[in-house]
């Protein structure tokens, strides 16, 4: 046996082929040279490949790319199959998904199994590597940043779609601040976006703050905003349902409070709310801070200043998703806005009526407020499947 081959299944090894699950009965086959009839050399260690048994049926079942190759004139037969653009541990873990469907999945690891599942045409494979990059939302930089070496446009993608669902949790990140520029700017450009622009400025300017080694790092800083402007210019979507609250507003020099007992009736992601802020004879800014609260714990908190752009204008203040499952409650606590210096002047609007615009289906909501004096126009929320939750 070659002093290259890595750890083989014996005969001892082999399950108790009864009451056996299918699984089971495959698993011991991977990299056994048992009913071997094709072997791989793999990668380039020391003077040669390691040498990978594998058995054609289950891969050429498995793959039109192997089934081409073993169909071919002495094809899977004689000297092994030279495979030197992949490491032996991801040729295993593709050999697990081929043999019996559980590959491990790891942020470092990833990329180069989605590498080996577009070579040897593995939907399935490739497939399973989205869903991590969908579920596994601390892994996506990473994920992002190693697909640098590919270039997969469907791969990166996901990774931007994961990172467009909940971007501050990311921009809070380590990982994110050693992205490359063109990384970054990609994040910059994306539409669908769930943070505000001021949010997503803030961060920008602490990514450029941390290229030390950077040259021209102010002009890098301005091409990022000019992709924050294009996308502001057409109306940045959230991805996000409003449950609105348009009924009779009045802010005095008091101050602006709302609180609102949320209850969610299936699962669904909170993201933030809006807020009233602006009046004509107000000076800018205006100072709102936001809680969230789980009983007693306080899980999220947002505080700005924000400038007053129009007469009658909503702020969105937007925090990391607050993930509820069915019959989860939280109450979402608004203070402001409020002037930074000196009272808030008063002004006034109507509709008609009180309405609420909200599915009920989704959340209830149940509020403390004094209709005078209310702050929030709405709750920006979006339903989804989520495995977590408060």
């Amino acid at each position: 046996m070659s002093d290259n081959s890595v750890s083989l299944q014996s005969p001892a090894t082999m399950p108790n082929q009864t009451g056996t699950p299918g699984d089971q009965r495959v698993k011991f086959l991977v990299n056994s040279e048992l009913l071997s009839d094709v072997t791989f050399s793999v990668g380039q260690s020391g003077g040669g490949g390691t040498l990978i048994y594998g058995h054609r049926f289950p891969l050429a079942a498995a793959s039109d790319v192997f089934y081409e190759m073993f169909t071919r004139e002495n094809g899977g037969n004689g000297e092994p199959i030279g495979v030197p653009d992949m490491e032996p541990d991801t040729f295993l873990e593709m050999l697990k998904f081929v043999y019996y469907d559980n590959p491990t999945l790891r942020e470092d690891n990833l990329v180069e199994l989605y590498y080996a599942a577009v070579k040897y045409n593995l939907s399935g494979l490739r497939s399973r590597c989205q869903r991590f990059v969908c579920q596994e939302e601390a892994s996506v930089v990473k994920v992002f940043t190693a697909n640098v070496k590919h270039g997969f446009e469907e791969l990166n993608k996901v990774c931007l779609k994961t990172i467009c669902a909940n971007p501050l949790v990311i921009f809070r990140s380590s990982d994110f601040l050693e992205l490359p520029l063109e990384l970054v700017e990609r994040i910059a450009s994306q539409r669908k976006l769930r943070c505000n622009d001021d949010q997503l400025m803030d961060a920008l300017k602490r990514w450029t703050q941390h290229q030390d080694g950077m040259a021209n790092r102010q002009e890098a800083l301005a091409r990022l905003k000019q992709q924050v402007q294009k996308q502001q210019e057409l109306n940045r979507d959230y991805q996000c349902r409003k449950w609105l609250f348009f009924g009779p507003i009045c802010y005095t020099v008091d101050a602006c409070k709302g609180t609102f007992h949320v209850t969610a009736v299936k699962n669904v992601g909170l993201y933030g709310v809006g807020i009233y802020v602006g009046c004509h004879d107000n000076e800018m800014p205006v100072a709102i801070s936001i809680l969230v609260m789980s009983g007693d714990k306080m899980i999220r908190r947002w505080q700005a200043n924000v400038p007053i752009k129009e007469d009658i204008y909503v702020y969105d203040c937007m925090f990391e998703r607050v993930s509820l499952c069915a019959n989860a409650k939280v109450t979402i606590i608004c203070d402001g806005p409020r002037k930074t210096e000196g009272p808030l002047k008063k002004f006034t609007f109507w509709n008609r009526g009180f309405t609420w615009t909200g599915d009920n289906s989704v959340l209830k909501v149940e509020d403390d407020r004094n209709y005078e004096h209310t702050a929030i126009a709405y709750i920006l929320y979006q339903t989804k499947d989520f495995n977590d939750s408060i």
